[in-house]
């Protein structure tokens, strides 16, 4: 099978889709700000049903590099993920490169803005480039582009995907998102596929009729 052609990419573009799909769910802007839809806040819920799954790096050094309103590391903190870096105002293109900073990353964990497909793959291939592994909340569909498979070794390719994934604005209740999954590069988990239920029991079919 031949190898898929290279298409020319923007490696720093700022903002997303405003009319971009429903499933956006991140912790934060990417330097200087993204789109209405890319702008949400991951609920503890949602944080608590990765937690066991990725506990080896509970006591290592964890960057979440997209900030929205800071709430997402406090979520992770309470979890025992004690070494959280998320801090407003970088960008993730330029830390994404320094070296220096690098070195003292030892998993990248976060919700990428991806309603812009430029963006999705312009953060993609960025995370790739740091030779980190790392763990993003992504449209299910990623594991079927080109590009992915393009820029990534699929024997270190792994996914859990959860039935919902929980969302807030501040201030605002949360809601539920579908048809997402935690991407996960050289992160060595037992298995390459993990499915994760709800923890609200909807996932019972409903009774039948006498």
């Amino acid at each position: 099978m031949g190898k898929a052609k290279k298409r020319s990419r923007t490696q720093g573009v700022e903002g997303g889709s405003e009319y971009g799909p429903p499933v956006r769910t991140i912790s934060g802007h990417l330097g200087g700000g993204s789109g209405a839809s890319d702008d949400w806040q991951t609920t503890p819920r949602s944080w608590a049903a990765i937690a066991d799954i990725i506990q080896v790096f509970q006591s290592k050094r964890v960057w979440m590099p997209f900030y929205y309103d800071g709430q997402c590391a406090e979520h992770v903190r309470a979890l025992g993920f004690e070494r959280v870096y998320h801090r407003p105002g970088e960008d993730f293109f330029v830390k994404a490169r320094e070296a220096k900073f690098l070195n003292k990353v030892d998993l990248i964990l976060d919700n990428p803005p991806y309603t812009s497909p430029e963006m999705k793959e312009a953060v993609l291939r960025a995370l790739a480039a740091t030779g980190k592994p790392f763990v993003m909340l992504l449209p299910i569909s990623v594991l079927h582009v080109g590009f992915v498979r393009e820029i990534l070794d699929a024997d270190k390719v792994q996914a859990i995907i959860p039935r919902r994934v929980y969302v807030k604005k501040t201030n605002a209740e949360e809601v539920p998102f579908k048809y997402l999954c935690w991407l996960c590069y050289r992160v060595k988990l037992p298995r390459d596929l993990i499915l994760v239920d709800d923890d609200d029991g909807d996932d019972e079919p409903p009774p039948r009729r006498a």
